[in-house]
């Protein structure tokens, strides 16, 4: 048997916790579906930072999360679906995202979309990317999970996932850009997101029956909400578990830039290298001392903003100042 769920939470840091609490907690297999106000998850081995364009998402408060599984950088908002599956497994070495993403693919046929798997086992329509697919495991359970961009906005999608690769050097996974599309454009009907959250429902073929539609009790709910708050929340998730990293970056200064190079660990500048002929002092002791800081625009922010009546700078505000560490 398998039990169905569909969460009452947009919240991006309780679901993601409930699909680890789920895989963890329980021998039984799940499915389950979730809406997320706007945020932008990360796969596990992503540097975040440089997946994204900052400046954008901070003026549209958009949040930010890490999931267990590996994987590309999503933009999720109330418009997209996303779906959890989680199955125990006999023969771990033998999975495939095809195994378990074929309910909803079949699902997405019987609505007459000519959906069809990708060479990287995406979803695809008319050849653009519908739905994303990560994997994690653990012990003999599989955590299998995806989006569905049904009617998400694609100028937020796209300009929130406009990154500048080249100020970043790392070893870290790599999202692959893809032309994306929503689902409710190749719809006769028009639905809004939580119907079309039904519909996938009704419409999925499960290899085993559903044993029942079931809500989160009360003491899972605070287990899930203590598992959200103490990691998927907390700043050593979201950025520290980002891998090492080198960011570069150059300041106007007069007819010569100032030329920078951070280097990160665990979230936080652990050295700094200026490379640049003629200095401003006053902008290298700034840059100097970020040594130890953690590598967030607020983090940065503040640590200037302590220091700006004993040095103030000359030529622009803090905030603009910021924006050339990300």
């Amino acid at each position: 048997m398998m039990h169905c769920l569909i969460s009452e939470s947009n919240d991006p840091y309780f679901n993601l916790a409930s699909e680890e609490y789920l895989l963890k907690n329980s021998n039984e297999d799940y499915f389950l579906l979730y809406i997320n106000e706007p945020c932008i998850v990360a796969g596990k081995h992503q540097n975040l930072l440089s997946e994204i364009n900052l400046a954008y998402v901070l003026e549209n408060k958009i949040k930010l999360a890490r999931r267990v599984s590996g994987g590309g950088t999503v933009y999720q908002d109330l418009n997209n679906v996303n779906f959890c599956f989680i199955h125990n497994c006999l023969n771990i070495e033998k999975i495939n995202f095809e195994k378990f993403t074929y309910p909803i693919l079949k699902a997405l046929n019987q609505l007459n979309l000519n959906a069809k798997f990708s060479e990287r086992h995406d979803i695809l329509i008319d050849d653009q990317k519908i739905s994303g697919n990560a994997m994690h495991v653990y012990r003999n359970r599989i955590l299998s999970h995806g989006t569905l961009l049904y009617r998400s906005d694609l100028t937020h999608l796209s300009q929130a996932l406009k990154n500048n690769p080249t100020k970043y050097t790392d070893k870290s996974i790599k999202s692959v850009k893809s032309k994306v599309t929503n689902i409710n454009t190749y719809l006769k009907s028009e639905l809004n997101t939580l119907e079309f959250c039904h519909l996938i429902l009704d419409k999925i073929e499960l290899d085993k029956p559903i044993l029942e539609i079931k809500k989160f009790t009360l003491d899972e709910t605070n287990q899930i909400d203590k598992l959200a708050n103490e990691k998927y929340h907390s700043w050593e998730w979201i950025y520290g578990y980002s891998p090492k990293y080198n960011f570069s970056n150059c300041i106007p200064n007069g007819t010569v830039p100032l030329e920078f190079q951070l280097s990160v660990i665990k979230g936080v500048i652990k050295d700094v290298k200026i490379s640049s002929r003629m200095i401003d002092s006053v902008l290298v002791n700034k840059i100097n001392s970020l040594v130890d800081v953690r590598h967030d625009y607020f983090s940065i922010y503040n640590m200037l903003k302590n220091q700006i009546d004993n040095e103030p700078l000359n030529t622009m505000d803090i905030s603009e100042f910021c924006n050339y560490f990300f």
